[in-house]
């Protein structure tokens, strides 16, 4: 199921967002290598050994990694392709819109799948996942803005 899963989130954000972004604006991104490194993350997430919260078994590595971390990456491609050139604080206003999008979405996938039966999870993690989402997306834009500061400054 995991490896159905990654394989449909690879395939939607790989080849479904570039299709799906041009009919809002005209833009061309610089590289696909964001949407790469992002579907390398979501898969990798599932494999990452997640503490235990409150002596209950979570998924938090695997939202932090594969929920807000592969989230900031989908945001720079999104960024990229739109070449938008906005203050940092925007930044990570749009970036957390995003990663709180996408995170209460999954969570109402997990809902309705339980409902379903198709898989069973425990709503016990619900708040620690989309904390998870929200501090990777954190730790990604801390990361991405230290990189833009390093690459314009490099150390000798």
């Amino acid at each position: 199921m995991i490896i159905l899963i990654s394989v449909f989130i690879f395939i939607a954000v790989y080849f479904i967002l570039p299709l799906v972004l041009p009919l809002f604006v005209k833009g061309v991104p610089k590289s696909k290598m964001p949407l790469v490194i992002a579907a390398v993350l979501y898969f990798i997430s599932w494999f990452l050994p997640s503490p235990l919260i409150e002596g209950q078994n979570t998924f938090f590595i695997t939202h932090l990694v594969g929920g807000g971390i592969f989230t900031g990456f989908v945001w720079l491609y999104i960024k990229n392709f739109y070449n938008l050139k906005i203050s940092p604080l925007a930044e990570i206003i749009l970036l957390y819109l995003l990663v709180s999008a996408l995170g209460v979405t999954n969570e109402l996938f997990e809902f309705v799948f339980t409902k379903l039966g198709i898989f069973s999870v425990n709503p016990f993690d619900t708040w620690w996942d989309l904390l998870a989402n929200t501090l990777g997306a954190v730790i990604f834009w801390i990361g991405y803005r230290a990189y833009l500061i390093f690459k314009k400054n490099p150390v000798a």
